[in-house]
């Protein structure tokens, strides 16, 4: 048998995953890598202590496994999006890290934005401009650390630096850096033009080359093989970003299928043969079947906004998740008035907008302010499946959905009523370890393409029907959530713009 070690390089976690050619886990080895704050609002991490906690992992799945590395056929990676990890002409770190989720570049974000900046470079990046993309890392690093930035030689991200630290070789992966605000999506390359609109131009030629999901330049050096018990010259494939890894672990390898990730962010992801135009501003990346795009949609405001409910109020409960879908199923679907805004963390209708639990009386109890914050996530969701349905269309859509929501049937339900599609809950626990094996798989040649590797690899999901009878009852509170917000951003939050500004 052959296996493959998918490596997933999160924010705060790093695991690895081995599996073999038909997708089964052999084993997982988490550790964590936390993250560096040395001011509000920054997320950095010490990018020679992560490669540390990745070799920690290998050789750990390894041992656990109990499979030899002479068996290991391949080895890739799943990784956040964005971020900047820059290294000198020696492959040094010139700084940390710094994750996609860090906010120092904020202020040249919102100079860019009062300048039109976002909108000239949108036709080219196809991207919503935000403070962890590279360019804006880049332009904060150029005005703020000169000596940081003139010695960057290479400009990678995430799995690009896990990908050098194991075989020497410098590569920027196509799902991720088409993402970047320096690469144009239609051409298929860095645009110098992007360089310019961003103040960088210095950093095109710190670029490395772009290769493919499945593509290897470079097998496990020596050095790299005695850090982490991997067989020297054993293939290191490109990867995947986290998004896309999500996708292709729900199977999705034509238009028919919607992906759903339901965790701290919700993401909406669909694949197209073409960048189609519209008003509103899709983010757009090269997906890992050749002439094939995703486009997706996602905000934070998912399943995170429940586990901040049971952490501050239900803490003490001995199994608290269990109890929340207990109590929500006890219910008639749709119960109440109730409406819970799920923006502790954003929102994806308004700057101004905060969460929110409305229409709260003494007659509700416990089970009515949970369906409230199940059905809110839920509408905020619709929000982002309605902008991709804009350009997916309706029909023949079947909704693919992962995340820990999964395992809640009466949510997944939820999910299927308020969309009025049938959702396919796909229970992949790693997808992000998975979907790095897969493109390992794909890449060794054990599967001739990346769909005959998700028909063999992923998992086969379970449908759930929309129920009819209680469509008309949610699209109506679906209405109300979206008035209700409205207004709500129109109105001034006191103490907002000063916290803002503090993270900034």
């Amino acid at each position: 048998m052959t296996y493959f070690i998918g490596i997933d390089i999160g924010g705060t976690v790093i695991k690895s995953g081995l599996y073999n050619e038909r997708g089964q886990e052999k084993a997982v080895a988490s550790e964590t890598d936390p993250a560096v704050v040395a001011h509000v609002g920054w997320c950095e991490r010490d990018m020679i202590a992560m490669w540390r906690t990745v070799c920690i992992t290998i050789r750990r799945v390894l041992a656990e496994s109990g499979i030899s590395a002479h068996d290991v056929a391949g080895i890739s990676f799943s990784a956040h999006g964005k971020g900047l990890y820059a290294v000198d002409a020696d492959g040094r770190p010139v700084r940390n890290g710094i994750i996609s989720s860090d906010n120092r570049a904020l202020g040249q974000v919102r100079a860019w934005k009062a300048a039109g900046v976002d909108a000239a470079a949108y036709p080219v990046g196809y991207q919503q401009l935000w403070s962890g993309h590279p360019v804006s890392l880049l332009a904060w690093m150029k005005a703020n650390e000169p000596q940081a930035y003139r010695n960057t030689r290479h400009v990678l991200m995430a799995h690009d630096w896990i990908r050098y630290k194991l075989t020497g070789a410098f590569a920027a992966e196509i799902t991720n850096i088409s993402g970047s605000n320096l690469y144009n999506v239609e051409t298929g390359a860095y645009d110098p033009a992007l360089f310019r609109l961003f103040g960088i131009d210095e950093m095109i030629g710190c670029m490395p080359p772009v290769i493919d999901s499945q593509e290897s330049i470079a097998g496990v050096g020596r050095r790299a093989a005695e850090e982490t018990g991997l067989v020297e010259g054993t293939p290191v494939f490109g990867g995947f970003f986290d998004v896309v890894s999500a996708a292709v672990c729900a199977g999705l390898s034509g238009p028919d299928h919607i992906n759903i990730v339901m965790g701290t962010w919700t993401i909406v992801t669909w694949i197209a043969d073409q960048i189609r135009k519209a008003d509103h501003p899709y983010i757009w990346g090269r997906y890992c079947i050749p002439d094939k795009y995703f486009v997706h949609e996602g905000s934070p405001t998912s399943a995170g906004n429940l586990e901040w409910f049971v952490r501050t109020f239900m803490a003490e409960c001995p199994d608290p998740f269990d109890r929340c879908n207990r109590l929500v199923s006890g219910l008639p679907k749709a119960a109440t008035e109730l409406q819970f805004l799920p923006y502790l963390f954003s929102s994806n209708l308004g700057d101004n907008l905060a969460a929110n639990l409305w229409g709260l009386a003494n007659a509700h109890g416990l089970d009515h302010i949970l369906q409230a914050i199940y059905e809110g996530i839920c509408f905020s969701q619709h929000v982002h499946l309605e902008r991709i349905l804009a350009l997916a269309g309706r029909h023949g859509k079947t909704l693919r959905l992962t995340g820990g929501p999964t395992h809640s049937p009466v949510w997944m339900q939820m999910v299927a009523d308020v969309s009025e599609l049938p959702v396919e809950v796909m229970h992949v626990e790693q997808s992000g370890c998975l979907g790095a094996a897969i493109a390992a798989a794909v890449g060794s040649g054990a599967h001739a393409s990346f769909a005959d590797a998700m028909a063999t690899m992923c998992p086969v999901g379970s449908l759930i029907e929309p129920d009819p009878t209680i469509a008309p009852r949610y699209r109506e509170k679906y209405a109300t959530f979206r008035s209700l917000a409205a207004t709500l951003d129109a109105m001034p939050v006191a103490g907002r713009d000063s916290r803002s500004e503090e993270a900034a």
